[in-house]
């Protein structure tokens, strides 16, 4: 097996895991990962759109949705760019997201009771590696 299908099976059972592990109610899975990666000092919408993979104009209408929610809330910058749009939680957004981390940390504890005792250390390790090399390459925007 190449990375390219070791990266595309790990792709696809992540989703997967998350998909049936990591549920809010009344929320898409695009919503629950965007409240997930929303910093607690608030985001760009563009930095936001990178984050996530997806167009500004799905992440728009995506934050859309979580502000009917009132989970979340768009300003504007005033004091730089009008233009320039943040993102941020509101205290029920903060709630949501500390709901995922405590399902997410359990995924976590999961995994790691399943994995060997003696390779723990070392699989972190490399977990931690591969995603800091795909890290630095979308800083990068490396595109096939």
């Amino acid at each position: 097996m190449n990375y390219g299908e070791v990266l595309h099976a790990l792709s696809i059972d992540l989703q997967s895991f998350f998909r049936r592990n990591i549920k809010i109610d009344g929320a898409s899975f695009s919503q629950t990962i965007a409240l997930a990666v929303i910093p607690n000092e608030g985001i760009e919408m563009s930095s936001l759109s990178k984050r996530l993979g997806l167009d500004t104009s799905t992440v728009t209408r995506l934050i859309i949705g979580l502000e009917k929610k009132a989970w979340a809330i768009r300003k504007k910058q005033q004091q730089q760019d009008n233009r320039v749009i943040m993102v941020f939680l509101t205290s029920a957004g903060e709630k949501k997201q500390s709901e995922l981390e405590d399902k997410i940390d359990k995924l976590g504890l999961l995994v790691e009771k399943e994995t060997n005792q003696i390779d723990r250390s070392e699989l972190l390790e490399y977990l931690w590696s591969t995603h800091w090399t795909i890290s630095k390459l979308l800083l990068k925007n490396k595109i096939v």
